[in-house]
């Protein structure tokens, strides 16, 4: 305790910040709990181990929810279950405790985010394979609470510093927008969920799963995790400087990963902070800001007997009707009959291997997917029949050739392809009344292992899209694979 008085006796700010703190006033309504944290912290630091933890200046307003916002890349193909619009229904913006000025002060781990800034991140790619039948579930608000809460609920605030909000105060979530969704097997089984929040230029992504640490799309062999321990838990923290949006401006990522007490795994991964705070001493205190909301997580998940609750989320028995099924040979495929008119008739000549897939979810998808391989020469005829009704595309007229016409755009075209069109060159589709030879021609480009590449879609009366991708073939060819299906 002597170290801790003799540090304080040591702390000093400057008289502008003093005549700051003095001049605070609260915004219309209630206060919110940053400014008298930030007034308190910036008159005082905490030693935690190896951390030093100091607040500064005030957050950004609190904004309100989104009214719907993309969240795909334009070449992501969604899970079924997943949408590409958040609803307002789908979020909720966490509140924190009405009479914040009560709250005691928190004390924040010390944990080792080393910089991995300049380290690579893709040594080895690994795309992420879902099993068979399993669907995405929005998670409610109760749901995100309870995982924090357990089953008894929030606790009642038997003394006025333990008072609480939507969410445990001490995350310092409030003001931001929450957003869940719960991945289950094809028998309502959880197999990992995920949380996002954002508030201004801040946002997290927390991803939890129950028995070991949560998938990854990539394997990262050189990050060298540092482990540092809390509450007899060993914890790996990392930390990324750069201008990841694109902006100008440099952006603040903070990472840990951990097993709590109860086997749930946790990867919690933050980018920039609302609050500015020197985490070790002499530190960046823009990077010290995202650190400390980090570690402010890892207090919270680590405290207790456990600190998340999964239970409720475990079994999904709203499990919609599916169905996988795969092929050996285009006859097998065309036995479907839903799908029969779409397919081509015959084998492509020349291609050694067949592939075929039915992909069935009730309500979220219903697709059949055929591919022939040509062996050593790394060129594949690709169809694909989507009758689900959710597959996007891009509709373009046989009169705007400057929408699709390959032949228009030297490579790159990222160089040669007016921003409008970009798009459409990429990926068009054409109703199926408007098809011809011409504009299968129009579609063609030089092949990277020779001879030539064509892809389209084809939009259907009945609104089923055919997408084909077709190599090593000639144009007439590809036309008299289409033409059959019209």
């Amino acid at each position: 305790m002597k170290y801790y008085k003799s540090y304080m006796d040591r702390q000093e700010i400057s008289p502008a910040v003093h005549e700051n703190l003095l001049n605070l006033k609260p915004s219309k309504g209630r206060a919110r709990p940053w400014v008298k944290y930030g007034a308190l912290a910036a008159c005082a630091a905490l030693i935690i181990g190896v951390g030093v933890w100091r607040l500064a200046l005030t957050p950004a307003p609190v904004t309100d929810p989104p009214q719907s916002a993309g969240q795909f890349a334009s070449d992501y193909e969604p899970l079924p279950g997943e949408k590409d619009v958040v609803e307002p229904g789908d979020c909720f913006v966490v509140d924190s405790p009405v009479e914040s000025g009560k709250l005691m002060f928190p004390m924040i781990p010390g944990i080792n985010y080393q910089d991995i800034t300049d380290r690579s991140q893709t040594s080895a790619d690994m795309s992420r394979v879902y099993l068979p039948g399993s669907f995405m579930a929005d998670l409610t608000k109760e749901d995100i609470q309870t995982i924090f809460w357990g089953s008894e609920g929030k606790p009642e605030a038997v003394h006025p510093k333990t008072e609480q909000g939507d969410l445990p105060w001490m995350l310092f979530w409030d003001g931001y927008t929450l957003r869940g969704r719960a991945l289950y097997d094809g028998q309502g089984q959880l197999m990992e969920l995920t949380i996002w929040g954002e508030k201004d230029k801040a946002d997290f992504e927390l991803e939890l799963r129950v028995g070991a640490l949560p998938f990854a799309c990539c394997i990262d062999r050189d990050r060298g995790d540092v482990i540092s321990e809390f509450n007899g838990v060993e914890v790996a923290g990392w930390s990324q400087v750069y201008d990841r949006d694109g902006d100008g401006r440099d952006d603040y990522i903070c990472g840990s990963e951990f097993m709590t007490k109860n086997d749930i795994g946790v990867r919690f991964v933050n980018r920039n902070g609302l609050m500015r705070a020197e985490y070790e001493q002499d530190g960046n205190m823009d990077l010290g800001g995202a650190q400390t909301f980090n570690a402010l997580f890892v207090r919270q998940a680590l405290t207790g007997d456990g600190g998340l609750y999964l239970d409720h989320l475990a079994v999904n028995e709203n499990i919609p009707a599916w169905r996988e099924e795969e092929f050996a040979a285009l006859t097998q495929a065309r036995q479907e009959a839903d799908f029969a008119p779409y397919l081509p008739t015959s084998e492509p000549k020349g291609y050694d291997e067949f592939y075929g897939r039915l992909s069935y979810q009730e309500g979220r998808s219903n697709s059949l997917f055929v591919r022939w391989s040509r062996v050593g020469a790394y060129d594949d005829v690709e169809v694909a029949v989507y009758r689900d009704g959710t597959y996007s595309y891009n509709l373009v007229s046989p009169g705007q050739p400057e929408a699709y016409d390959l032949r228009l755009y030297p490579i790159p075209w990222c160089d040669s392809v007016p921003e409008e069109y970009r798009e459409t060159v990429d990926r068009p589709a054409f109703k199926a009344e408007d098809m011809s030879l011409a504009i299968v021609e129009a579609r063609g480009r030089e092949h990277d292992t020779g001879g030539m590449t064509y892809s389209f879609d084809v939009l259907h009366l009945d609104g089923t899209v055919v997408s084909y991708r077709c190599d090593g073939m000639t144009a007439e060819q590809v036309w008299e694979m289409v033409e059959v299906t019209l």
